[in-house]
């Protein structure tokens, strides 16, 4: 009986000795294991963190890219002949288009915190808008804009993003907004097409009383004051008087800007004549 005890302890020894080598080895293995992963982690957080620098060069160098080309193309836009050249290519379309989403992308991107002007991302914005004023400055160019789809896209794209940006900030964009929707307004199809945008009246007026710039706040009330030559709407008068009352009007009248106050003056001059009208 007692060899029988001192066996089945030896026996246990034994086991509790392969139990404990079998936890050491599997401890190891563990660590070993740990290890590899952790180091397959890093590598790939290594690599990771390579590639997302590699995306922002590229990103940084297309957007670079992008902003020289567009202003040689928007200075080149200048001339009413580029202008046609421009138009009757094949990729207009594509242009308009792409020019479209770029800028609500952008908006999008930076609702809440807009990047100062003299960087190359904002400096691209300003040169596809500038490009698109230009086309509409010429009388071939806003015909095109008003009986194509994709420019009849970047109008409804420039009212929204009117209506997105920021108050005091992104003047030169809402100039070249302003004057690409006033040049726009001098079509007999483009004032009909903008004068129907419901709300837009009321935008302006919005702009108008809030904005410090004396450039935008000049281009808005041209821009209202060319809205009105719309003979086929007779709502639009109603429209302005409902959002911009006349003594709000009358206080632009004493603004203490020349440009402003001429504008203003202009703009009420217009409405007494409309009203008098039968």
């Amino acid at each position: 009986m007692e060899y029988f005890l001192k066996e089945i302890k030896s026996n246990y020894q034994a086991l509790l000795l392969e139990w404990s080598a079998l936890q050491e080895d599997l401890k190891k293995e563990i660590v070993s294991k740990n290890a590899d992963k952790a180091q397959e982690n890093l590598k790939l957080r290594c690599d990771l963190q390579e590639l997302t620098n590699q995306m922002s060069q590229q990103s940084e160098y297309c957007t670079s890219l992008g902003s020289a080309c567009c202003t040689i193309l928007w200075r080149v836009s200048r001339n009413e002949d580029s202008v046609q050249a421009i138009l009757m290519g094949s990729k207009v379309d594509e242009f308009l288009s792409l020019t479209s989403s770029t800028l609500t992308s952008f908006c999008e991107a930076y609702k809440t915190d807009w990047p100062e002007e003299e960087l190359h991302e904002a400096q691209f914005i300003l040169a596809l808008c500038g490009i698109i004023t230009n086309v509409a400055a010429s009388a071939y160019g806003r015909d095109f804009l008003v009986n194509n789809q994709y420019g009849c896209q970047i109008l409804d794209t420039y009212i929204n993003v009117l209506s997105s940006m920021p108050i005091s900030k992104c003047a030169q964009l809402k100039n070249l907004i302003l004057m690409c929707l006033f040049n726009i307004s001098i079509n007999q199809k483009g004032i009909k097409y903008l004068s129907a945008k419901q709300g837009l009246m009321g935008l302006l007026a919005w702009l108008l009383q809030g904005e410090i710039n004396n450039e935008v706040r000049a281009n808005t009330l041209r821009l209202i004051q060319s809205l009105l030559y719309d003979d086929t709407n007779i709502s639009i008068l109603h429209s302005l008087e409902e959002v911009l009352p006349l003594p709000a009007l009358q206080d632009l009248g004493r603004d203490s800007n020349q440009e402003v106050r001429e504008m203003a003056l202009e703009l009420i001059s217009d409405i007494r004549h409309f009203q008098k009208e039968p």
